[in-house]
């Protein structure tokens, strides 16, 4: 196992130096994204993705998406936004001359982007705003959407790639967060890029259209409110590394990768505030951790876009999910999950012929579920532990479980693998779903009643 610089040291080895004006070019960028050792991870193609996004390496980025919902709109955000629509709107000869413009409206409204030269290169910025060398903003201009030359999202991720090359292999214990604001023609956009073992770039907003009628106040609200988020979010990342600047480098950095940024939650049980530490990320492509409390009891910390608390609950007052210790909400719509990690004498329903006993154990307990008005919804060998005696078992993963007639699947559902008619994207789910899904795992799908409708467990 080697550690995070010794990683960063690797993948700035084997990715060379490159003017981002000519690589951030379609030809070049796609080629360089399409080889994964040296594929900036900014999901483009969909290969180059990092499981841990940006809104998970530093809070700045999911407060900013947070904030662009719920950011109380000053006056002088309102006059930014109609200044910076009348000069993104108006056609310019050339790329410089609509730069200047910009800039010049975004110095008036406190945003002062200072075209530079990157260090040990002949590469400038067509605008960024730094301190003692880190630059925390990276601006990209345009001229028009339709001009030649590079795609400004793939730049702006190469100047952040070589404005923070000389750091990256030197400070393993920071990610370098940093804001991309891309203005091309009258289009304006936001995006994040961190470091962890290579650059991690994140959309962070759809395309603002600034050129936009007067009659349209929620698009003049949307911008105004995007606008005084970045201006919060300048100001913590100016904080950010003002204390970076000033903190002891830590003497070791034992892990090969960076995990998410929380490090502790507030325990149900007590209402005390618990740290933890990380220890492993068990499957790469998942949101899904291992650590340990101070106490050295082992935990697992789970990061997820929707998840029944409530459910998880229900079933480990019944005896059949882990301890939920904490539940709590992190800015940019995640939750985060923690609990009791089992013991390593529980193994996957995947692995493991489990006996007729015990599968109709597990069928009782869902079943009892459904009795209380609730639903789990994806009842997959994958999602159910055994103890290899058969004593206990435990169902995991609540991210779709809810309330039996209000819960829906989400997007996306796979139908790769077996699924009851019904179960498919924007239906409800159905208590019968949960029991043809556990009967197909027990190959009692042709020895059993049909399934039960939601009116049955009422």
């Amino acid at each position: 196992m080697r550690p995070v610089e010794a990683e960063r040291d690797i993948f700035l080895r084997k990715k060379d130096r490159h003017a981002p004006s000519e690589h951030g070019k379609f030809l070049e960028f796609s080629k360089q994204q399409k080889e994964s050792d040296v594929a900036i991870h900014c999901n483009q193609p969909p290969s180059a993705a990092e499981t841990v996004p940006a809104t998970l390496l530093h809070p700045v980025f999911g407060q900013f998406l947070e904030d662009c919902e719920t950011h109380e709109i000053t006056k002088q955000d309102n006059i930014l936004t109609r200044e910076l629509s009348a000069a993104m709107s108006t056609f310019y000869s050339d790329e410089a001359l609509r730069a200047q413009a910009v800039r010049d409206v975004f110095a008036k409204g406190g945003i002062r982007f200072t075209p530079t030269q990157i260090e040990d290169t002949k590469y400038i910025t067509d605008g960024d705003i730094s301190l003692d060398g880190h630059r925390f903003v990276i601006a990209e201009f345009k001229n028009e959407v339709g001009c030649t030359g590079a795609e400004p999202y793939a730049q702006a991720s190469l100047y952040y790639l070589e404005a923070t090359r000389r750091y990256a292999a030197k400070m393993g214990h920071s990610v370098l967060p940093c804001f991309i604001v891309l203005v091309f023609g009258p289009y304006l956009a936001f995006a994040g890029a961190s470091w962890n073992l290579r650059p991690v770039v994140q959309v962070l907003s759809t395309t603002l259209p600034m050129h936009y009628h007067l009659s349209d106040t929620k698009m003049r609200t949307t911008v105004a409110r995007h606008l005084g988020s970045l201006k919060k979010a300048i100001g913590t990342l100016e904080e950010h590394y003002r204390e970076l600047s000033h903190q002891a480098r830590p003497d070791s950095m034992p892990y090969s990768q960076l995990f998410p940024y929380p490090t502790s939650f507030t325990c149900r049980q007590h209402g005390t505030r618990q740290n933890f530490k990380y220890s492993r990320q068990p499957f790469s492509e998942k949101l899904v951790f291992f650590g340990s409390l101070v106490s050295t009891d082992d935990i697992c910390i789970k990061f997820v876009r929707r998840y029944s608390q409530q459910v998880h609950l229900r079933c480990a007052s019944m005896g059949c999910a882990p301890a939920l210790l904490g539940f709590e909400c992190i800015p940019g719509g995640w939750f985060m999950v923690v609990m009791h990690a089992l013991p390593s004498d529980y193994v996957c329903l995947d692995s493991f012929q489990a006996s007729g006993g015990c599968l109709g154990r597990i069928r009782d307990q869902l079943i009892q579920l459904h009795r209380d008005g609730f639903v789990h919804g994806d009842i997959r060998s994958t999602n159910i532990m055994v103890l290899k005696d058969e004593t206990k078992f435990m169902i995991l993963d609540f991210d779709w479980a809810g309330k039996i007639g209000e819960t829906r699947y989400p997007m996306n559902v796979n139908t790769e693998i077996y699924r009851p008619e019904g179960a498919i994207d924007g239906a409800l789910i159905q208590a019968g779903h949960d029991i043809a899904m556990l009967d197909f795992i027990a190959g009692w799908s042709q020895n059993v009643p049909e399934p039960m409708d939601v009116e049955d467990v009422h």
